[in-house]
């Protein structure tokens, strides 16, 4: 099923090329990329750019076969930004499952592959969901809230879970 709804990746891994020198790459907390302080708005662009990101030894980097250039986030590369429960994970014999849009309108399903976690930023606990080449993609507020209306309570722990693709999440 994770291959039904996740969007190709270049293969990053194979790749080791040196490091460039054609500027400054950012992504802010909102997920909009930035080049020389220029905001890059074509969004072909920048799916071109998110399909050649990976963090790796502690840094962002888009890496293509000849070279590589050090990208600065502020905070996640990617915000989820919709979600909906799998209308297909039942012909894959999978139990509901929630599928979540990033800001690139690339689909993620929450499952073991990608699991969501809670991240500290600027003193807040955020869900996050993880994605493959140790990115991440933070929850936008309006996600939270509804992912909340929907979670099971329990009372004896005070916590709140989402539960998707058989797994549990906790959201608090």
């Amino acid at each position: 099923m994770v291959e039904h709804y996740v969007s190709a990746h270049s293969p990053t891994e194979h790749w080791h090329a040196s490091e460039c020198g054609v500027g400054t790459f950012l992504i802010d907390s909102a997920g909009r990329w930035f080049h020389q302080g220029d905001e890059i708005k074509r969004p072909a662009l920048v799916r071109l750019f998110a399909s050649v990101l990976s963090y790796e030894q502690d840094k962002y980097v888009l890496k293509t076969p000849s070279e590589t250039c050090v990208v600065t986030v502020e905070e996640s590369p990617f915000v989820i930004v919709a979600w909906h429960v799998s209308e297909v994970a039942g012909q894959f014999g999978f139990e509901p499952t929630i599928i979540c849009e990033d800001n690139l309108g690339r689909l993620w399903p929450i499952c073991q592959v990608f699991p969501l976690h809670m991240a500290s930023y600027k003193g807040q606990t955020i869900p996050h969901l993880q994605l493959n080449y140790g990115l991440s993609a933070r929850v936008e507020r309006t996600v939270y809230y509804q992912w909340a209306e929907i979670a099971k309570y329990n009372e004896r722990q005070g916590s709140m879970t989402l539960y998707s693709a058989g797994q549990g999440y906790e959201l608090t």
